[in-house]
Formats: C-alpha cells, sequence, structure tokens
C-alpha cells in the first residue's frame, strides 16, 4: 500500500516522459509525438484545436486553398498538463524555508 504522499509509480513515470519530450522540443511539440504522449488520435487532436477547445494549441490557415497548421508551443502545454504544479511546489517550499 502507498502512504499518503508517495508518487505512485506510473505517474512518476508519465512525468519522465514528459520532461524527455520536452527535452526533444523545448520550443514546439509536433502534434504526432504529442497525441502519442496523450494516447490520442492526432486528428481528434487537431480538431479540438481547429474548435478551441484545446488550451494549449492552435490551428490556422496557410493557404487560401484550406492548407492549414497546427502549433503546440512546449510552455503552455507544460502549464496545462502539470496544472503549474512545480511552480506551486517550488513556491510551497520557499514559504516553509522562510517560517
Amino acid at each position: 500500500m502507498l502512504s499518503p504522499l508517495e508518487i505512485p509509480l506510473p505517474v512518476v513515470q508519465k512525468l519522465d516522459e514528459l520532461s524527455e519530450l520536452i527535452k526533444r522540443h523545448p520550443q514546439y511539440i509536433p502534434v504526432p509525438e504529442l497525441s502519442r504522449f496523450l494516447g490520442v488520435n492526432p486528428d481528434g487532436l487537431r480538431a479540438s484545436m481547429e474548435h478551441g477547445q484545446c488550451p494549449f494549441g492552435f490551428p490556422w490557415q496557410k493557404s487560401p486553398n484550406g492548407y492549414r497548421s497546427f502549433k503546440v508551443p512546449t510552455v503552455p502545454f507544460y502549464l496545462w498538463y502539470t496544472q503549474g504544479g512545480p511552480f506551486k511546489w517550488q513556491a510551497g517550499k520557499e514559504k516553509e524555508d522562510q517560517l
């Protein structure tokens, strides 16, 4: 049984996978790689961006004939996925250090 403060191994592994993804793509994450990481269909992820339901990525039309492109900036994705957790943890640690 896990202690209340122990992070489950699958969570640790997924966060390690996230770190590797970010190391490989520090500026923008390609949709195919991101969809593999999230376990979703790439076309579904693109559709989510097109319909404004994806808070970390955006689409645009590259040409008048409808050619589209999609961009996922790394930092907004990281903050969305972690819910700002590392920053909250750091702020909490700094607060503890002041006490």
